[in-house]
């Protein structure tokens, strides 16, 4: 053993109160990160783990929008921005259901609506409150139940079916369900029907479905509640994904000529408005189909585009890494000249996998803060330690030693005092973790759900968050130790040696 830490072990003995303290801050430093790293871990392992297996699958692929584009549509400012439509549908979903490690794939289209009474308006909804309008408030997933369910099989049916191919229907959560009968003042159940005001870029559309089959997922985790499945044609009606949405309607100059005109008043005169009565019948035999004119744009904004999803969605077979697969797409689509993405599942999940990202932010703050108050005490204690010091360090000046000997001695002391604390601090973590995972901390809101990684706190320390953890502390510790020895060392060691 060199003589260094030899004399560091000498030395934390000889001084016990001061080591102890330190000490104490080191191990509470080691136990604070451990748990929080531990804790951020599980926050995302449990997301990752709802998500992937109830609403994202492990890789997505969508069209280009300004703002990043998710399950749930595109994160812009205002969040008025249209979801885009994934360009080639076909192509490009036979190239991905043909890559290595795709075991299964489907495609999706989400959008909101809101259950509304018959002939009931957006305004008499929001007169209610709040708590009525989100009753009423609806996801929706659009699926392709020709595969959609071998993507997604954890899902429990409690009541009903589920959605079959070419056939209208909504499938709800049991609470939301319960929720919509209060809101319509009315029991609901399967087979009844619900009308469903949606809102796209073509405006307010509405549609009466009825409701197949209640659900519940088999995954806990921190999932949209209002969440519902409804059959793909229906959604791309509501959300205004229909064959005449995307088509540009040009006029005649005889149907715009009116838009010229200066003076509107001059249209409604006297004689505007008299009619003989010798033209009374004529103009209620008068065919009503030539002032409407052609009809056939209005009914292609009522028939669903059939090639028209918002996203793709893959279940890859665990040996091939989501990450690669969606560098595989995107490269693709790079050489195709296809405006299409590709993500992991962080990708689809949006905003709720942000959450975890904004959680570790805050918590790096927190520690660089702790770090920093820490470094303080430390250093407070160590300059007092070392200032009593000050004549053993004169004396082994004036026997020869140099400025490096001490500088090492004092680093060895920091070193081994904080890694002997460091692992106290470790074995008490790993004491907390399991009695919080005994007690079995239940999430009391869809907050704590997301926090927790599910409905209950299930804590895992990685061995690597130990590590890391550990390493942090003794970086810590020899911040601290530098500007106490420093400031010894000015002394002169005959000085030094005379305040003894």
């Amino acid at each position: 053993m060199p003589v260094t830490i030899r004399m560091a072990f000498r030395n934390l003995v000889e001084h016990k109160a001061k080591s102890l303290i330190v000490g104490i801050l080191l191990a509470l430093g080691v136990l604070i990160l451990v748990l929080g790293n531990s804790f951020l871990d599980a926050s995302k392992r449990g997301i990752e783990a709802s998500f992937t297996a109830n609403y994202t699958a492990d890789v997505i692929i969508t069209g280009k929008a300004n703002g990043p584009v998710s399950l749930f549509g595109v994160q812009s400012i205002g969040g008025l921005e249209e979801t885009p439509i994934v360009p080639d549908y076909e192509k490009v979903f036979a190239y991905a259901a043909g890559l290595p490690g795709v075991s299964s794939i489907t495609g999706s289209a989400s959008s909101f609506g809101l259950i509304t009474k018959d002939q009931e308006r957006l305004e008499d909804m929001e007169e209610e409150g709040d708590e009525e309008m989100m009753n009423s408030f609806v996801m929706l997933f659009g699926v392709d139940s020709q595969n959609y369910w071998s993507v997604f099989p954890g899902l429990d049916i409690i009541q009903g079916e589920r959605i079959k191919a070419g056939e209208p229907g909504i499938m709800l959560a049991e609470d939301r369900l319960e929720r919509i009968s209060k809101r319509l003042k009315r029991t609901l159940s399967v087979g009844d029907e619900i009308l469903i005001q949606g809102m796209g870029a073509t405006g307010i559309r509405l549609r009466s479905v009825p409701i197949v089959g209640t659900f519940r997922q088999k995954s806990e985790g921190a999932g949209p509640e209002q969440l519902s499945y409804i059959d793909i044609n229906t959604l791309r009606v509501l959300a205004g994904m229909t064959v005449g949405a995307g088509e540009n309607i040009e006029l005649s100059s005889s149907e715009t000529e009116l838009l010229a005109l200066d003076d509107l008043d001059s249209l409604f005169t006297d004689d505007f408005f008299s009619i003989e009565e010798s033209e009374t019948s004529a103009v209620l035999d008068f065919d009503l189909s030539a002032i409407l004119g052609d009809t056939s744009a209005r009914e292609r904004l009522n028939e669903a585009d059939t090639g028209a999803w918002h996203s793709i969605l893959l279940r890859l077979d665990g040996v091939q890494s989501p990450r690669v697969v969606a560098a595989k797409l995107n490269a693709y689509f790079a050489a195709e000249g296809i405006a299409a993405e590709a993500g992991d599942w962080q990708k689809a999940a949006g905003p709720y996998a942000q959450s975890v990202d904004v959680l570790r932010i805050v918590f790096t703050i927190a520690v660089i803060i702790l770090a920093v108050v820490a470094v303080i005490i430390i250093m407070n204690t160590l300059v007092v330690s070392v200032i009593e010091r000050t004549g053993e360090i004169g004396t082994m000046r004036a026997l020869g030693a140099g400025k490096g000997f001490v500088r090492a001695m004092f680093a060895a002391e920091t070193t081994v005092l904080s890694l002997s604390f460091g692992i106290v601090g470790i074995i008490l973590s790993f004491i907390t973790v399991a009695i919080l995972n005994a007690i079995g901390i239940e999430a009391s809101n869809q907050f704590f759900e997301i926090l927790f990684g599910g409905k209950v706190l299930n804590i895992i320390i990685a061995p690597l968050s130990v590590l890391a953890s550990l390493a942090i502390i003794v970086a810590v510790g020899l911040a601290a130790h530098f500007y106490p020895v420093a400031v010894a060392l000015r002394i002169q060691p005959v000085r030094a040696m005379q305040s003894e």
